[in-house]
């Protein structure tokens, strides 16, 4: 069974009174647009699908028709349609809860909607008010999970479909996870999906979270991630951006402790007519955190692109070390790309930085190629590839790593 967004459609179960409290906000702002300085270069309308009908229907689903998403070094974790399916076994020390509208109360030590604000967002009070499934992970204190968890995020449907996906990860003191994650479109359909992600990092644990994103190019995708880091905590959040028609990625990040840190970086390869835009905020809450943000971009044909990136370092918040890199490179003279780098200083003892470069293969460099005997073409994917690298080697994951560089080899040779 399926059905179109109404004031039905809000959760009544679980978190029912935040549901109520997101909707009226969502309802109050609306959807943003061009018109909306934090959207100039985006505009969301054409892919919102707000015709089309919530997903709610439980689809028969066959692992073995997936098998090839699976990383056989890894605790592999299907969420079909924001649904996830909690395998039969897990490593020592980790939990995995399958929270749905059926339930009346979610039995976590962290609270959803804790880290992710409504009001930073329409989209985050979209979903905080309609999610109707919640996938919440835990750590136990001091335990190090040494496999990666590999959640494969599939959407799965009949037609036009909307869906709400959301995740609550909580790594208790001491404890350590690598999240590989692999956004996927099981069909050919147009999807609105807006999804939220939800990171409590609490003293001492180690969050590594890498994201291949390869949705079909019929599907608008919102999502934001959102972190919250306690004291001497670290995340190393990595992203590829190989599909979508239209993709907003959101990251607020808030170093809430001293000695919190956070490492992110994002790879995006639109070509044809694919716009993606990667927004983030680094909050600097505290004396000495730090963070580093390198986002490329490679963009072809038609594409569109845009990084916006904040760091906000508050009152108080000395020993600030903030770093933003964006560097991009058009492949063809009708792309376009937006680039915003901003700090946002409020204390004096801190050293941060931010640039940004656009430009074209460089001629000089493709010549002395080709004069080694290297033809035009290869000498263009040996400088695109090169650019790429120094995203996925920040990943800090060989297999991830390869199975990344294969999927970025098939995407230029469409295009180079």
């Amino acid at each position: 069974m399926m059905e179109s967004i109404t004031t039905d459609s809000i959760r009544t179960s679980i978190l029912s009174e935040e549901a109520s409290l997101a909707w009226e906000y969502f309802k109050q702002e609306g959807y943003p647009n061009s018109t909306h300085e934090n959207w100039r270069f985006s505009n969301p309308e054409p892919f919102l699908l707000k015709n089309a009908p919530v997903i709610s229907e439980k689809l028969d689903f066959s692992r073995d028709e997936f098998d090839f998403l699976m990383h056989t070094d890894a605790t592999n974790v299907f969420i079909v349609n924001g649904k996830v399916l909690v395998p039969e076994t897990l490593p020592e020390g980790m939990k995995l809860i399958h929270y749905h509208s059926d339930i009346q109360e979610i039995h976590t030590n962290e609270k959803v909607g804790g880290v992710a604000d409504i009001h930073a967002s329409p989209f985050i009070a979209e979903n905080t008010a309609l999610f109707q499934s919640c996938t919440v992970i835990n750590v136990t204190e001091g335990r190090k999970i040494e496999q990666p968890l590999h959640l494969i995020q599939i959407n799965l449907g009949t037609g036009e479909n909307r869906i709400f996906p959301r995740l609550l990860l909580n790594l208790q003191p001491g404890s350590q996870l690598h999240i590989r994650e692999t956004e996927y479109s099981g069909d050919s359909h147009s999807w609105y999906v807006n999804g939220v992600t939800e990171c409590i990092i609490h003293e001492n644990a180690h969050l590594t979270w890498n994201t291949l994103q390869k949705r079909n190019e019929k599907s608008g995708q919102f999502s934001s991630f959102n972190a919250a880091l306690e004291k001497d905590a670290a995340l190393s959040y990595s992203s590829i951006e190989l599909g979508c028609s239209f993709l907003r990625r959101d990251a607020n990040i808030h170093l809430h402790s001293p000695g919190s840190d956070c490492s992110f970086n994002s790879l995006f390869l639109p070509s044809g007519k694919q716009h993606i835009d990667i927004s983030t905020v680094m909050h600097h809450e505290s004396p000495h955190c730090s963070s580093r943000q390198l986002v490329k971009g490679i963009l072809a044909d038609k594409s569109t692109g845009v990084f916006r990136g904040l760091a906000n370092v508050y009152k108080e918040a000395e020993k600030t070390n903030a770093h933003q890199t964006n560097q991009n490179l058009l492949i063809s003279p009708d792309a376009r790309m937006n680039s915003i780098p901003q700090l946002e200083i409020y204390e004096d003892d801190v050293k941060c930085s931010h640039g940004s470069t656009t430009g074209q293969i460089d001629e000089d460099s493709l010549f002395y190629l080709q004069s080694r005997g290297i033809s035009r073409k290869d000498g263009i994917q040996l400088m695109v590839k090169g650019f790429a690298n120094e995203v996925v080697e920040k990943c800090n994951d060989e297999t991830f790593s390869k199975i990344v560089s294969q999927a970025i080899e098939s995407k230029l040779g469409g295009f180079l």
